[in-house]
């Protein structure tokens, strides 16, 4: 015969589930965001990755990039079409200018490092390449930031615009520009990468970690 749940069995049954309902549902939704962010990274990336070929390969623009000559021990850039590069982005993305309060929104560098963050280089000028940069707003709400004249050929988007969390890694990326080191063989292609630097807030992802479908970051080499 089978014994029936008394009210207080049943009343503490349901505190437990409550309990463990309370625990696990932070997790899930920090999770859920995470992934909503990545999508809109990978978008954005493919968007504007896909402009500056198509812009590449009609006006035949080619040298704005960073990259790491054989035997020598610094960075070198190329900037000639920097400046026809970013004007061309511009009606392509349908992009249009934006305050530049924004970036007071963003941890520096010195922030990221205090709150135990991560960096493919901590080298970079991160701070001077977000102050320097031009700030535009796409017709989803995506902020764009270019600063692409000058080293380290800053390119940054966040995905979900003024609204939080507005850390690195989460919906806010810092990116460059490279030809993947293939100044030799004559390529024609720029690269959005962070082979030089990126940088990111504590538990979040770098650019590679979200392209390779990676659950967490495994490789902050400096590529060239």
């Amino acid at each position: 015969m089978k014994r029936a749940f008394t009210l207080s069995e049943v009343l503490i049954t349901l505190g437990i589930i409550g309990i463990i309902a309370a625990m696990t549902f932070p997790i899930l939704l920090g999770n859920y965001k995470m992934k909503t962010f990545e999508v809109a990274f990978k978008k954005q990336y493919s968007t504007l990755q896909n402009a500056i070929n198509a812009i590449t390969a009609e006006y035949g623009i080619n040298a704005c990039y960073v990259y790491y000559p054989k035997g020598s021990i610094a960075y070198k850039q190329r900037t000639e079409d920097c400046e026809l590069l970013e004007e061309r982005l511009i009606p392509m993305l349908n992009l249009k200018e934006y305050s530049d309060d924004i970036k007071d929104k963003y941890p520096t560098k010195a922030e990221v490092q205090a709150s135990g963050g991560t960096s493919i280089n901590w080298a970079c000028s991160y701070d001077d390449a977000i102050r320097g940069a031009d700030v535009y707003v796409s017709n989803d709400g995506t902020i764009f930031m270019f600063r692409i004249n000058t080293y380290p050929k800053f390119v940054g988007f966040d995905v979900n615009g003024e609204e939080g969390p507005n850390k690195w890694g989460y919906d806010v990326f810092f990116m460059g520009l490279s030809n993947h080191n293939q100044y030799e063989s004559g390529s024609n292609m720029i690269f959005l990468t962070d082979e030089f630097c990126t940088i990111v807030d504590k538990g979040g992802k770098y650019p590679r970690t979200i392209l390779r479908n990676q659950k967490k970051n495994t490789d902050n080499r400096i590529y060239w």
